[in-house]
């Protein structure tokens, strides 16, 4: 029964007013109240005093040039993310005599024997690396090695004692909105902290191996190879860059993670470089047209391009047009996923990888080798504008099912049992699907595939990544040259739908 409020009825205003004031004492309140207090009363100060020794200060020399009486600029190596803006603090751009240049960053202490992790970009062509302690003492650095492709290096001084160390924590479990403190020497003044929350995960600026943390604690001209860390103590992003056209934090700052950091400094220390692992395929974008033409009921995963040739998957386990959904147990979602944690992945070990091929989920395994070449790092990656998928290392003979049509190779037995003429070259059409896109232009089984978009094909997969190219790019329709077992030529427009 409706509440009806009336001059003549005063206890029902009453009543409704109480009954209105014990029902907001009862509210559900939403699940982040409860901690209200705690977020205004946040304190970092036990946190800072433990952590704030196993912060470094690092400086660096290098000899000026004796003809211009001026130092070298430092500068950010070529192809690191937000060239632009990616802010270091650099002394020695004027003066005269051959006078060392210096640059000051920071680093911090992972192992109490002395090793230390800082950016590539603070020591790179150092011809003396110095780190300075809390304390003040300054004790000389070797480099054991770099990454220029995640911007890290890893160095050595040799203590006294033992010294504070840190440990890395699990950045996969970070959320957007959480504490964050970044710890190091801005602008040359030692041991600040400074506390704000992550504002993104996964960024991709311009490394073919990005997965940035973003966070808006206070980062500037020094802070660069400091420690993230979470409010627990752990590392879990070393600071890399600043987005800022004014030379200071503006809140946007990014941290390489440390889920991508620690397997790469272990390397470094280990073995003085990176080993990372590589498949040899190139893939593409899933879009709602291939994935249709390719068997899947959603865009999901990335498409197989095509396959290098004398690459580790040279010869299997995949296909062209195959859709890997997942590598190692990690979901892939975008052409620059899969060159991530392959490269992550243990080289000569096999690795699960759940695929689509025609319609059909599968597992498959393929075993990660060691990417020798720097030329081919993102191979496993989007194939180039101007590079057309091939069949290499495809084994051949095996149909394959696009937009209907069913293609095999056009051998001996397809001639007989077609009757196709001799001087016939292509790709024979074994069946057509009715209804299908390819029954709507007309083909029949018997004719031959001789050309998509004026460009010759001689295998079933080659007809098939031509098509997916044409896709990737946007097409809504492709060209092709169909001959009839007789040989009469013609053209058809297949759409693709």
């Amino acid at each position: 029964m409706p509440l009806t409020l009336s001059k003549t009825r005063p206890t029902a205003l009453i009543a409704a007013a109480a009954l209105m004031a014990a029902t907001a004492l009862v509210a559900p309140q939403a699940p982040w109240a409860a901690d209200r207090q705690t977020l205004n009363d946040v304190s970092v100060a036990d946190m800072a005093e433990t952590l704030l020794p196993s912060v470094v200060n690092i400086s660096i020399s290098q000899e000026g040039d004796s003809e211009t009486g001026r130092g070298p600029i430092p500068k950010v190596p070529e192809g690191q993310p937000f060239q632009e803006f990616f802010e270091d603090f650099f002394d020695g751009e004027g003066g005269s005599g051959n006078r060392p240049v210096s640059s000051l960053g920071s680093g911090f202490i992972i192992d109490p024997s002395g090793i230390i992790v800082t950016n590539n970009h603070v020591i790179e062509n150092a011809d003396t690396i110095e780190v300075t302690l809390s304390d003040g003492k300054t004790l000389d650095a070797t480099l054991l090695g770099v990454d220029d492709k995640t911007d890290l290096a890893v160095l050595k001084v040799e203590p006294d004692a033992p010294l504070p160390a840190v440990r890395f924590g699990d950045s996969r479990k970070v959320r957007i909105g959480e504490w964050v403190v970044a710890i190091g020497n801005p602008f040359g003044l030692g041991g600040s902290v400074t506390l704000g929350i992550v504002s993104a995960r996964g960024r991709e600026l311009d490394g073919p191996y990005d997965n940035f943390i973003q966070t808006d604690a206070a980062i500037n001209k020094g802070n660069s190879g400091g420690p993230l860390f979470n409010m627990d103590g752990e590392v879990i992003g070393i600071n890399t860059a600043i987005l800022s056209p004014s030379g200071g934090s503006i809140g946007i700052g990014f941290s390489v993670p440390s889920e991508l950091a620690e397997n790469i400094v272990d390397q470094l220390v280990e073995f003085g470089q990176t080993r990372r692992g590589w498949i040899g395929v190139r893939v593409l974008d899933v879009s709602d047209d291939v994935a249709g033409s390719l068997g899947a009921d959603d865009p999901a995963g990335v498409v197989v391009g095509s396959i290098i040739e004398g690459g580790p998957s040279d010869g299997g386990p995949f296909e062209e047009g195959d859709i890997i959904l997942s590598f190692d147990g990690h979901a892939i979602e975008t052409p620059r996923d899969l060159p991530r944690f392959v490269a992550e992945s243990r080289i000569g070990e096999a690795a699960d990888v759940e695929i689509i091929r025609d319609g059909e989920r599968m597992t498959v395994q393929v075993t990660p080798q060691l990417l020798d070449d720097p030329e081919e790092v993102g191979t496993d990656a989007t194939a180039g504008e101007d590079e057309v998928p091939t069949d290499e290392g495809v084994q051949p003979g095996l149909p394959v099912t696009v937009y209907g049509m069913t293609l095999g190779e056009l051998d001996d037995n397809g001639r007989a049992v077609y009757a196709i003429e001799g001087d016939v070259e292509g790709v024979l059409i074994t069946d057509v699907e009715t209804g299908s896109a390819a029954a709507d232009e007309g083909l029949e089984p018997g004719m031959v595939i001789v050309e998509v978009e004026q460009e010759g094909v001689s295998s079933p997969q080659d007809v098939r990544s031509r098509i997916v190219k044409m896709i990737s790019e946007g097409r809504r329709s492709v060209s092709l040259m169909v001959a009839a077992p007789d040989g009469a030529l013609r053209i058809v427009s297949l759409v693709l739908e």
